[in-house]
């Protein structure tokens, strides 16, 4: 089968736009498209209506840090499959999830929105009620699947996470296929292969949201010895209840996620063999990202959802346009607030190129504002270490610095260039530029596109709900058992 060509305009900031590629002649187009594309396009005018967009497939990998990539500096040889597909890729060097859990994150995904513009995120309880305390996506905002579907794509998602991208949450927007069940890499493969055979055909450009749980906990090494909740409890206990680090089982806590990492690595290896099967790989818009990193002492934090340090808002972004093979690295900083916005400026020059006007941002050259929050931490956290994460945190990043200011009164300032690690808060050395970022974000927060709507909230959970919490960790609940 003959593909579309495709013409690649690179912009400014390394970031590229897909086209059909342009003919010195039009009569020779116009017989090219009929005899080679075999019904791609209708023959005719070649005007912007017959310019069908291509398929788009976006992945997200729960709980997975971009330092867990061989491409980001990880370990050599954990990720061979992602490493080769971000050779044929723009890899974005430096990606900020928007918030350090699953459920604002992917709201920012798919709307384009930081969370205090969105409002899918956490909020402080009554102390000692047990609630589950996140506000799910209003149906108020457009999300990217129903800003496609619009469009004549035919949407579905395949997830793993059965707690806050359950349907309920309200993420399912614009999805004609929403299917949420808590199962590994392979069945997330199965099922999004699946949906793909039974909705390819005709004029219609399918997108396909899969997300994979492999990386979170109980992480899925493969080894049913590794038990890698127990080990991960041991060092909770050890970090933040006894307050005690303990490098040793750190290490070997951060190594067991690992494995996950190389076995869900393996299965995407597996996945894009069937999308090749299928002539979708070469055709589709693919972008892999994660929703969050994970935490394993430092900061005096294990797990994520607590805090807003690299090593639980820097995730991978790595994008594949239609029939691009030659690989390039993205210096802009970017944010989970882009992706729908790159989707859309991939889309320029087919019939849905005017996405780009319901998200309009993308990476910035210049550097841009970005932004990374947390409202509160799970309320898991919040009953069990008091009040240390009763406090909203907002980080706000310009060229080499960042800035972290909290509810509480805490400020801390960082060059990421020479403290990669967050080690050496700059606030009172440097206060005129703490003041100075300060001030920024304080613009930012206050401004007009500040969540004005009423809330989504999901307060009571039935029994199978509440299982679900239990098994991912999100309960705190002592029922919680390995898998």
């Amino acid at each position: 089968m003959v593909g579309l060509a495709i013409w690649h305009s690179r912009f400014d900031d390394g970031s590229v736009a897909l086209s059909p590629m342009p003919s010195p002649s039009s009569a020779f187009l116009g017989l090219w498209c009929c005899a080679l594309a075999a019904g791609l396009f209708a023959c005719g005018s070649g005007d912007s209506s017959d310019k069908i967009p291509p398929p788009i497939i976006l992945i997200t990998l729960d709980t997975v840090r971009a330092d867990s990539l061989g491409v980001y500096g990880g370990p050599e040889g954990a990720t061979p499959v992602l490493d080769e597909f971000s050779r044929g890729a723009d890899r974005y060097e430096t990606c900020i999830a928007s918030a350090p859990w699953t459920m604002p994150t992917h709201a920012s995904l798919f709307t384009g929105l930081y969370p205090f513009e969105h409002g899918a995120h956490s909020f402080l309880p009554e102390p000692g009620v047990k609630v589950d305390n996140a506000y799910g996506l209003h149906d108020r905002l457009e999300t990217l699947a129903e800003a496609l579907a619009a469009r004549g794509y035919r949407t579905g998602a395949m997830v793993a996470n059965t707690v806050y991208l359950r349907d309920s949450m309200g993420l399912d927007q614009g999805f004609a296929a929403w299917d949420a069940n808590r199962t590994h890499a392979h069945g997330v493969n199965q099922r999004g292969l699946q949906w793909l055979d039974d909705n390819v055909s005709g004029r219609r450009p399918t997108f396909l949201f899969l997300n994979y749980m492999d990386a979170h906990r109980p992480y899925a090494t493969g080894r049913t010895g590794d038990r890698s909740k127990f080990k991960l409890d041991q060092l909770i206990r050890a970090v933040m209840t006894e307050g005690v680090p303990n490098p040793a089982l750190a290490e070997e806590v951060q190594s067991l996620q690992q494995k996950a990492v190389t076995k869900l690595d393996e299965q995407l290896g597996k996945l894009f063999a069937g999308l090749k099967e299928r002539d979708q790989f070469d055709r589709s818009l693919i972008i892999v990202t994660a929703d969050h990193g994970e935490a394993f002492g430092e900061h005096g934090v294990v797990e994520h959802s607590k805090e807003v340090y690299e090593e639980l808002v820097r995730v991978p972004l790595i994008v594949k346009l239609p029939g691009q093979t030659e690989g390039h690295v993205v210096s802009s900083r970017a944010s989970s607030v882009h992706v729908a916005g790159i989707v859309a400026k991939a889309l320029a020059g087919t019939d849905a190129e005017s996405i780009a006007s319901v998200f309009p941002r993308v990476p910035s050259r210049t550097g841009g504002d970005v932004l990374a929050m947390n409202y509160f931490s799970r309320n898991k956290d919040l009953m069990k270490f008091g009040e240390r994460f009763r406090r909203a945190r907002h980080a706000y990043y310009e060229g080499d610095l960042k800035l972290i200011v909290g509810s509480d009164g805490s400020l801390e300032l960082y060059d990421l260039k020479s403290d990669p690690g967050e080690t050496n808060n700059l606030a009172e050395s440097s206060p005129e530029e703490a003041a100075r970022l300060s001030e920024k974000l304080r613009k930012q927060l206050e401004g007009a596109t500040a969540y004005q709507g009423e809330r989504r909230g999901l307060l009571g959970l039935t029994r199978e709900e509440r299982k679900e919490h239990a098994a991912l960790g999100y309960s705190g609940d002592d029922e919680e058992e390995d898998e």
